[in-house]
């Protein structure tokens, strides 16, 4: 088998940019993602293993039920439980306490020194999941930036996006009832929210009441008409870091024309209890957020009230193209025995005698059409090319590229085979 090194210009690195776009609906608490209901399976209420509205970080124990089993995988037969592998009926990463010290990141030093002897059996999980998880602040942004925790670790880049407008300039707002924050994680988004692509979206009983969007590219979100015009279209609604997956709404005005669109009482932050009206400060009320009223039950949105959250995500994948050339008068041979015409030597034996050993000479199948059936065209070594292989430095098969149909090659052509891959 030849091998062949690749050479300058045959290797092109590249990045490739994608702008997937996303999807949240927002009612009563629940949140369906990209209009994906949940898919109930034989043995849980959701094949994923994972809420509804989450994306699994790796889609790992598809229909899987957790089950005390009782037995224990492997060859352990330890008498000690903490030595053993439980079988749960679930996929799980485990490490031995060992003196190698190995453990999980989410296991701090304290809790690994204390909480297991040697040679326990240390465990995690691949149920992990992501979605949007809104929170309500009910503080003027001026304290939100300075006392609150989170307000205090965002501040930084909702001064440094103040660059595209003042409109980020939201701790100057004092007369604002609060701030609404909707957190999307990175995995929906990749490297930044892609600008002009996000839209917010405000129904009740199925009617729009207003929507939000960065029409601007600037990070302003601006109301637009709904079913009904407001004397606030065109005011802004909040604003979008894109980089940091954040959405910031400050609009306290309430939504015209909606009177019955009051969302019900419930606490903020454990607090004081309240009765709302429609507003951007309310928006996807009930996204992952547990709200508690005074009666100590959680606070849920009104069954007329639903959200819609629209984007567009930047995704850069890196990519290698490789050019994999099979040159004039190379690569006509092969070990296939349709190589061989095995009509005019049927006979594969070597010829021996006392002082010689010679390997018969065979013929190469001649499947070059001529214009008449006898006599035949001249030969032409043909082949016909599968698959192209990649291998390391140290000569280690590392990829195959395939074609979907077998190319053929003569001596008299030049081929070049184009392979691309998206890391």
């Amino acid at each position: 088998m030849p091998l062949y090194e690749f050479g300058v210009g045959d290797v092109f690195y590249n990045q490739i940019k994608t702008h997937p776009s996303s999807s949240f609906f927002i009612y009563l608490g629940s949140i369906y993602y990209n209009n994906k209901a949940t898919e109930s399976g034989s043995f849980v209420a959701n094949v994923c293993g994972v809420p509804t509205g989450h994306v699994s970080l790796f889609e790992l124990n598809v229909d899987r039920a957790s089950t005390a089993t009782g037995r224990v995988i492997g060859p352990s037969q330890s008498a000690d439980s903490h030595e053993n592998v439980a079988d749960t009926g679930l996929i799980y990463p485990f490490v031995y306490k060992g003196s190698s010290k190995l453990a999980f990141k989410e296991i701090k030093r304290g809790n690994f020194i204390s909480d297991y002897l040697p040679g326990a059996v240390i465990t995690s999980s691949y149920q992990m999941s992501s979605s949007i998880v809104r929170r309500f602040y009910n503080e003027t942004p001026k304290y939100f930036f300075t006392t609150n925790k989170t307000g205090s670790a965002i501040r930084n880049s909702v001064d440094y996006a103040a660059r595209l407008g003042q409109h980020y300039s939201l701790t100057g707002n004092v007369d604002d009832t609060g701030i609404n924050v909707i957190d999307i994680p990175s995995v929906f988004y990749g490297s930044e929210i892609k600008k002009g692509t996000v839209k917010l979206d405000y129904y009740i009983t199925g009617t729009l009441a207003g929507s939000l969007r960065d029409k601007y590219f600037n990070g302003a979100l601006i109301q637009e008409a709904g079913t009904y015009s407001s004397a606030k279209d065109g005011e802004i609604g909040g604003v979008v870091l894109y980089e940091e997956g954040l959405i910031l709404l400050t609009g306290s005005w309430q939504m015209e024309a909606l009177e019955d669109g009051v969302l019900g009482t419930y606490e903020y932050d454990g607090t004081t209890a309240v009765s709302t009206v429609p507003s951007w400060l309310n928006y996807a009320f009930g996204a992952n957020e547990v709200n508690y009223n005074s009666a100590g039950s959680p606070g849920k949105a009104n069954s007329s009230a639903s959200f819609v959250l629209d984007f567009a995500g930047t995704q850069k994948v890196p990519t290698v193209t490789m050019l994999a050339h099979a040159n004039r008068g190379e690569l006509n041979y092969t070990n296939n025995p349709t190589y061989i015409d095995n009509s005019v030597i049927k006979a594969k034996a070597a010829t021996t005698g006392s002082y010689f050993y010679g390997e018969k000479e065979f013929t190469i199948k001649n499947i070059h059409s001529a214009s008449y059936a006898d006599p035949t065209g001249s030969l032409k070594k043909t082949t016909y090319i599968t698959k192209v292989g990649i291998y390391d430095d140290n000569k280690k098969l590392i990829g195959i590229a395939s074609v979907a149909k077998p190319v053929k090659k003569t001596e008299d052509r030049d081929l070049t085979f184009k392979l691309k891959l998206d890391i």
